[in-house]
């Protein structure tokens, strides 16, 4: 999990209309899809406690796979607006239900409704974001599973889950030409911890992945993360979010501040958050804060190591949003957010002062249109402006969109857009905007089997600087359970840039075979 600070909601003004099969499913579903819509404006807490009195009033809607399914859809629809708390909610759902099936139906239940709500997860941005530009020649990232129910201790309840996974590279090194193939392997072993309190919450997770090349072991990393986030609900109209997470990852070869190491280079970030939220009326507000610290490791090169510290930097963000509530299909806000960047060494290597301060406002709105469509946007301005008076003040539209639809009973969609101002070290240039757009399908395609398509497109301008770069990252799998708690994929995915400097192109292939389990 990368760059965990607060993301004060930015949302935007989206016209859309969705079609849904409640319709032939009868008014009671629909009855029900809108009691819990109206609970989770109250917060998380509020929705899992009417999933509890609906299941108590009305127990067949746990009684097959199917019904149980159809619920744990209505009660997953309304948690994106959830920030800091997603992932545990979607485990409290699988909890609730299952609990409610009949004992000779749980296992089934429990199958089906795991299956309906790791969809959810595949297509959640805020627990799989869209990839950044220094991770997209990386293996396949994996989404969490929703898988068994977990071990009980005290009031806690811990999920382990591990994957496993062989893939083929075409192109380790991200080059034009002179491509180099490797067979690699990875591990990467998981526990996340939730509490089971009936107010507040605490959610810890910690995770690495480990991957080993065949021929090639200089490319070998041992990443690893760890996060720990907080709810603290005071009474039904506040709210106060706070968490913190540690990793330390690796550069890829395709990033565009990649240097030319022997190995690839290592980062640390630290992130810290505190935020409330608060309802006054029909209206909520939001404020928070968030520091992020990167450091960098340097490397060997062929002709000496090089030095990455003057990349290490703190970032300092803070914001407001308002946001009108009284109706739930249409919540339009206002946001504005301030952005602190602090380098270590300044000037850095090329003496270029790379210290900025800059802001971001945005207005827009989260939607539900119909429990088929919903989701957030919004639309605004960006502005840095930079320490070295030979770089010029950027000011750029600024966007951010999630759209969610469930196109049928087996179909969910996701639809991100995403800008925004990102460092660089390349001479002569202050940064890069960047502008992400794609989505991602997920089909069920029988009770046991699953498939998705991903498409993501990238352009990087950098400023004052004649270089572009365009990249698309185009992935197809598929999984199979095994059982409830193990299951097998596959995996392919074509990674290109095309770049205004073209000694920056390259293109790759990578086909991956994995092996999970999820307790």
């Amino acid at each position: 999990m990368r760059h965990l600070a607060v993301k004060l909601s930015s949302l935007a003004i989206a016209v859309a209309i969705g079609l849904y099969p409640w319709a032939a499913r009868g008014a009671g579903a629909g009855s029900v899809e809108k009691q819990l819509e109206i609970a989770a404006e109250s917060g998380p807490r509020i929705l899992l406690e009417s999933l509890t009195k609906i299941l108590a009033a009305t127990p067949s809607l746990a009684a097959t796979p199917e019904a149980a399914a159809m619920l744990a859809r209505a009660a997953a629809a309304p948690v994106p607006d959830f920030v800091g708390a997603n992932l545990p909610i979607y485990l409290e759902i699988s909890s609730i239900i299952t609990a409610a099936a009949p004992p000779a139906q749980r296992d089934a239940v429990h199958q089906a409704v795991s299956r309906e709500l790791t969809r959810f997860v595949a297509t959640d941005i805020r627990i799989m974001p869209p990839l950044q530009p220094d991770t997209i020649g990386n293996a396949p990232r994996q989404s969490p599973e929703v898988g068994g129910p977990g071990f009980t201790l005290g009031s806690f309840t811990v999920y382990p889950e591990l994957q496993a996974g062989l893939f083929y590279d075409n192109n380790i090194y991200d080059t034009r030409t002179g491509k180099v193939a490797d067979k690699v392997g990875s591990i990467s072993p998981r526990i996340a911890l939730k509490s089971n309190w009936a107010r507040n919450a605490l959610y810890a997770e910690a995770g690495s992945d480990l991957t080993g090349y065949l021929t090639k072991g200089r490319e070998n990393t041992a990443d690893w993360h760890t996060l720990i986030e907080g709810r603290i609900d005071l009474g039904n109209s506040t709210r106060i979010l706070l968490g913190a997470s540690a990793l330390m990852e690796h550069e890829d070869r395709a990033s565009p501040d990649a240097v030319e190491g022997l190995t690839p280079t290592p980062y640390w970030e630290q992130n810290g958050y505190a935020g409330v939220v608060r309802r006054f009326g029909d209206f909520s507000v939001r404020a928070g804060a968030a520091v992020e610290r990167m450091t960098f490791g340097n490397v060997e090169a062929a002709h000496g190591p090089i030095d990455n510290q003057d990349r290490d930097r703190n970032r300092y963000t803070f914001g407001l949003s308002v946001r009108d509530e009284s109706q739930p299909g249409l919540r339009p806000f206002i946001e504005a957010l301030g952005d602190l960047r602090r380098y270590n060494h300044s000037p850095d290597d090329f003496g270029y002062e790379r210290n900025s301060d800059g802001y971001r406002v945005s207005m827009g709105a989260l939607f539900r249109i119909s429990p088929a469509l919903s989701g957030e946007a919004s639309l605004g301005l960006m502005q840095r402006n930079y320490a070295d008076p030979r770089f010029k003040t950027i000011l750029t539209p600024a966007a951010d969109a999630d759209i969610r639809w469930q196109a049928a009973e087996n179909t969910a969609a996701v639809l991100f857009l995403d800008r925004s101002i990102e460092e660089t070290t390349l001479s002569g240039s202050s940064a890069y905007i960047y502008t992400l757009t794609g989505g991602r399908v997920e089909q069920t395609l029988s009770p046991d089997l699953a498939g998705f398509v991903r498409a993501a497109f990238a352009h990087s301008q950098f400023q004052q600087s004649s270089r572009w770069d365009n990249e698309a990252d185009i992935s197809v799998g598929v999984r199979y359970y095994l059982t409830s708690l193990l299951y097998i994929g596959a995996d392919y995915r074509y990674t290109q840039r095309v770049s205004g400097d073209s000694t920056m192109n390259f293109s790759r292939h990578q086909a991956y075979l994995m092996l999970g389990a999820a307790f």
